[in-house]
Order: C-alpha cells, then sequence, then structure tokens
C-alpha cells in the first residue's frame, strides 16, 4: 500500500507500514481527511501482510497539534465528521493486530496526545512535550482521557486532560506514556537505531501485541469511545465555546498576518 495523500504519506517496506503526517503548515493538524486516512491504513494492516506500523511526523519540530480546530469550528457537518473520524481511527487502533511504534518530537496536543496513547511503543525526543489544551476553551477531550487509560490510571488521566499543563518527556516515560526518551540533538539518528532495534525483534513486539489484544479486549475500548463520543460534541456545543474558538482562530490569523 505505498501511496501517499496530501497530509498523511503512506510508505511500506519489509512489512513495516510507515505513517508520516505531513501538514507542518498547520503544525499536523488532524483534519477528517486525515484521520479517515489514517484509519484506512490502520484497518488494513492484516490484509496487507504488514507486521509493524510506524507513526511519525514529517517536521523536524512537531509532532501534532490536534484536531483542525478551524475545521471542526466551521459548521455542524464538519464537527460530525471529525468526531467520527477520531472515533472509528481510535478503534482501528485499539484492534490494530500488529504493534504500532511512534516517533514523536515537539509538541503532542490533544488528538495528537490521543495518537500516542495508543500505540505501544513511543521513541520521543527529550523535547517532547504533551498536552490538553481543550480546558482552555472550557471543554474537556473525554476521548482523549479514553486513549490515555490505555496505558495509565485514570486518575492520571483526568488529572492531565483538567489541568492543561504540559508533561515533558521524562515525565510521560515516568508515567508509562513514552518508552525510550532520547537526546533532542541528535534525535534523528538515535531514533532510527533505535527504531532498528524494535524492527529486528518483530516477534517479539508482535507476541507482546497479541498479549495486550487479548488482556486488554479492544472492544472494551471501543464501547468507551462510542459512549463517550456524544460528550465531545456537547462539549462544543455549549455557551461561550464557540466564541472562544474563534477568539482564538482570530488571534492566530492576526499573528500570522503580522
Amino acid at each position: 500500500m505505498t501511496g501517499a495523500s496530501a497530509h498523511v504519506l503512506v510508505r511500506d517496506a519489509d512489512g513495516v507500514r510507515n505513517l508520516v503526517l505531513n501538514r507542518a503548515g498547520k503544525a499536523n493538524a488532524l483534519s477528517a481527511a486525515m484521520l479517515a486516512g489514517l484509519r484506512r491504513s490502520i484497518d488494513r494492516v492484516a490484509e496487507d501482510g504488514i507486521g509493524m506500523v510506524v507513526l511519525s511526523s514529517a517536521s523536524p519540530t512537531l509532532f501534532c497539534a490536534g484536531g483542525d480546530i478551524e475545521e471542526f469550528a466551521s459548521g455542524a457537518a464538519q464537527l460530525d465528521a471529525q468526531g467520527a473520524g477520531l472515533r472509528e481511527l481510535m478503534a482501528a487502533m485499539a484492534r490494530c493486530p500488529a504493534p504500532i511504534v511512534a516517533v514523536a518530537r515537539g509538541k503532542a496536543a490533544g488528538a495528537g496526545v490521543m495518537l500516542l496513547a495508543m500505540t505501544d511503543i513511543v521513541i520521543a525526543a527529550a523535547d517532547l512535550s504533551l498536552v490538553c489544551p481543550e480546558i482552555a476553551f472550557n471543554m474537556y477531550p473525554v476521548m482523549v482521557q479514553v486513549a490515555l487509560e490505555t496505558k495509565i490510571s485514570a486518575a492520571r488521566a483526568r488529572q492531565l486532560c483538567l489541568s492543561g499543563q504540559p508533561l515533558e518527556a521524562a515525565a510521560a516515560r515516568e508515567l508509562g506514556l513514552v518508552t525510550d526518551v532520547l537526546a533532542a540533538g541528535e534525535f534523528d539518528a538515535l531514533a532510527a537505531r533505535r527504531l532498528a532495534f524494535y524492527c529486528a525483534r518483530g516477534e517479539a513486539l508482535a507476541i507482546a501485541r497479541r498479549a495486550r489484544l487479548r488482556m486488554e479486549p479492544p472492544e472494551a475500548v471501543v464501547q468507551r469511545i462510542e459512549a463517550l463520543e456524544p460528550l465531545m460534541h456537547e462539549n462544543f456545543s455549549r455557551p461561550g465555546v464557540q466564541e472562544a474558538i474563534r477568539a482564538y482562530l482570530a488571534g492566530l490569523r492576526g499573528a500570522r498576518a503580522d
């Protein structure tokens, strides 16, 4: 399935599917089309004989700023499309028969945190920072909480979602959200070496993934996602939320103009 779309590059080699976020101009903000593209690529893993999925960013300075708020703030249909895309991608990641490895540096926010939480291994630069900024808009990231709880306790997940404070790479490793923390200055070379280490141990990672699927049945996660998705939409429909988002977007446009 080697191929590419505008903002998600898909490259298969030696049984590894590389999914590369490629929207640096919007800080890799996830549009509905990007969510759908990622989901399709993960859904086809077994059919295409893929033994490992690697998720990364084409940008040398950031991983993913979250959902494309400009898109979902533009109307109910766009919000519904993003909600469905997020739900379906999370379900695909939860069910994926192959191990999923993420390589990340810089900022991971909102849905970007969700992507990292749904993986099996995160190779992180020391400059990786995870943050759930939704609380600043008087919103609560229920879907991110579900993803976080696949790796950490409910109490710590809520703490991250409620505080809106960044979690640095070393602390994320202590929590179990990150597997490896590598020096930022040499990250590309070090991450390539570490990824090669995991690829050479694909059989062990496959057993680990199968064990996880047996001990943590993905359907339980999928049911929680489906149960909480309506709250994501309720978040956005409350008075003042859309106004706060529009004011934030206006500020961004003003900064770009300057």
